[in-house]
């Protein structure tokens, strides 16, 4: 029997999905029952042995996940893995010091929760996620001591943190590279659906040379004008084209079919029967006919010129046939093609700048832990404990935006009336937690009763990155620094502003600054994708964005929001 068999069962999993996840599932068991094996060895090793019934109490409880996921009981293989390995990294944190590195299992439970229970029971992923986080913080912040703490050495405890550090680092790495193999499969997608839109317009090409060899014996509406008298013969079919009835249009000229071209076509098929009468040359062109019922659709227009001894043309005999689905189906196509060339683009720059990003704050930390293990100075280590944090929290706040930019290109709109004034307030409050800076001074002059119909997390969002950036961009010698939020209805709009007296941006920079990945400066802080979120964003509702900016003296971002609902 191989793994997979061991995870899943020999009886075949017909959804690619499902079979895929029950395979992580058994994945992260798997990973729980090493990590029980492997602090077994490391705590045997310190002569710690009071936590081996925990250890062996997690090797079961992988087991029975397995046993579980074997007979396809997902959502509580999920939900026994996910509660108990929280609670057992609680119990170990709790116990030992936070210098001892555990708490980097919070992150691996957190995601995983999030993976596992995937988009459609997102709400318990972030749920999950929003435990690890809760019971990291209790872990941290009070000594319960449900399982006696170790006594460790120095460098016992160096050992104990490196383990942690890394093994917590490899778990997470394993969920990476798990979105990683759905980024490369949602590629795929691509170039397939690439393929089928280059075989659909070939498809397209022979449609269109099949219409040209194959006018006659078509259900095509004939007409033929007379020169002599300038009448116009039209067919029942060509009558039916355009939207009338047999006995209407009995009495048809030439200035009539002029008067039914569509005013961008009108010059150029007045051109092309100049030419045609002219060179007495077959014609063949595509122009948008006004309908009956006043709609433009398109017409393929193709005929031959007669003509007298003389050489003088004498009558045009041509055909329309309806081109209208086809012109629809070449517009969606380049639409899509522009599309798909803006994607493969975007995801060209998202993954050298996203590597990089990432890789900035992980070269960091392996340079702290160097660091850290060079020293025996209680300071130095809080420091550079310190300056690690900060470096997860670059990542933490990265990965926030990727997400935020994935939710906002998959997810529909989820219009619902909201009291912009209390969202604004709880935006601003859930920044005031993380973002500690005393003297800003937070201005927020909304009407109380301005209530909009729109997407709320979008629009959370929006304010979060704009609000963000105020906090972050501030002036440290500014006396009084301030952000001062505003909204008012104009227009079938509101317009939202969120002003600030920071650094300010250079005006060179004002045309870039919602680009993916842009910075205006080597100093900026962030990743270069927070406006370039906001401007998308605004994009998915309707909206459109505005910056009013000069260096050393503030920022001024105005979106608007079209009034829905």
């Amino acid at each position: 029997m191989n793994v997979r068999e061991l995870i899943v069962g020999k009886e075949f999993i017909t959804d690619r999905k499902t079979y895929k996840y029950a395979l992580l599932r058994g994945y992260f068991n798997f990973i729980l029952f090493f990590i029980a094996l492997f602090y077994i060895a490391l705590d045997s090793s310190n002569g710690v042995y009071y936590f081996i019934p925990w250890y062996l109490l997690m090797i079961v409880v992988a087991v029975v996940g397995v046993v579980i996921n074997r007979l396809r009981y997902y959502s509580l293989s999920n939900s026994l893995m996910i509660i108990f390995s929280n609670f057992i990294v609680f119990i170990f944190a709790d116990a030992d010091s936070p210098m001892d590195g555990l708490f980097f299992y919070f992150i691996g439970t957190g995601l995983a929760g999030l993976i596992l229970f995937g988009y459609y029971q997102r709400g318990w992923g972030l749920a999950f996620v929003a435990l690890s986080v809760v019971l990291g913080v209790i872990a941290f912040l009070y000594d319960y001591h449900l399982v006696p703490p170790p006594r460790l050495d120095p460098m016992g405890l160096k050992i104990s943190f490196v383990a942690s550090f890394i093994v917590g680092n490899l778990t997470c790495a394993f969920i990476v590279y798990f979105l990683i193999l759905e980024n490369h499969h949602s590629e795929k997608v691509l170039e397939e659906n690439q393929k089928q839109l280059l075989q659909t317009t070939q498809e397209l090409k022979d449609s269109k040379e099949r219409f040209e060899l194959a006018v006659k014996g078509t259900r095509a509406g004939v007409y033929e004008w007379s020169l002599k008298d300038n009448s116009v013969y039209v067919s029942s079919y060509w009558k039916e084209l355009l939207g009338y009835e047999e006995q209407e249009l009995n009495a048809v000229s030439i200035e009539f079919f002029v008067s039914i071209i569509h005013p961008e076509d009108r010059d150029r098929t007045s051109q092309r029967i100049d030419q045609v009468l002219k060179n007495l040359q077959p014609y063949q062109g595509e122009t948008r006919l006004c309908t009956k019922s006043g709609e433009y659709k398109w017409f393929l227009d193709s005929g031959i010129v007669k003509a007298d001894s003389n050489g003088n043309a004498t009558h045009v005999i041509g055909s329309l046939i309806d081109i209208d689905g086809r012109k629809k189906t070449e517009k969606e196509i380049i639409i899509k093609n522009n599309e798909l060339a803006k994607t493969n683009e975007e995801l060209d720059r998202f993954v050298y700048s996203a590597s990089h990003d990432m890789r900035a704050p992980l070269s960091s930390l392996l340079g702290l832990i160097h660091l850290s293990e060079k020293t025996n100075q209680l300071d130095e280590l809080r420091l550079y404990t310190s300056m690690m944090k900060d470096r997860i929290h670059v990542m933490e706040g990265f990965i926030k935006e990727v997400t935020d930019y994935s939710r906002n290109s998959r997810l529909e709109l989820a219009l619902t009336q909201i009291s912009l004034p209390g969202l604004v307030r709880e935006v601003v409050e859930n920044l005031g937690y993380s973002r500690i800076n005393s003297k800003m001074n937070i201005v927020v002059d909304i009407e109380s009763e301005l209530f909009i119909t729109t997407d709320p997390s979008r629009v959370k969002v929006i304010l979060n990155n704009l609000i963000s950036n105020a906090y972050k961009y501030h002036r440290d010698d500014a006396d009084d620094p301030f952000i001062r939020i505003t909204a008012y209805q104009s227009a079938g709009k509101v317009l939202i502003s969120i002003e600030d007296n920071g650094r300010g941006i250079s005006r060179e920079h004002h045309h870039r600054i919602f680009d993916m990945f842009y910075r205006a400066s080597e100093n900026s802080e962030g990743s270069g994708l927070g406006l370039y979120i906001v401007k998308e964003t605004l994009d998915k509702l309707g909206g459109d964005i505005s910056v009013h900016s000069e260096a050393g003296k503030g920022s001024t971002f105005t979106f608007a929001l079209p009034l829905l609902g």
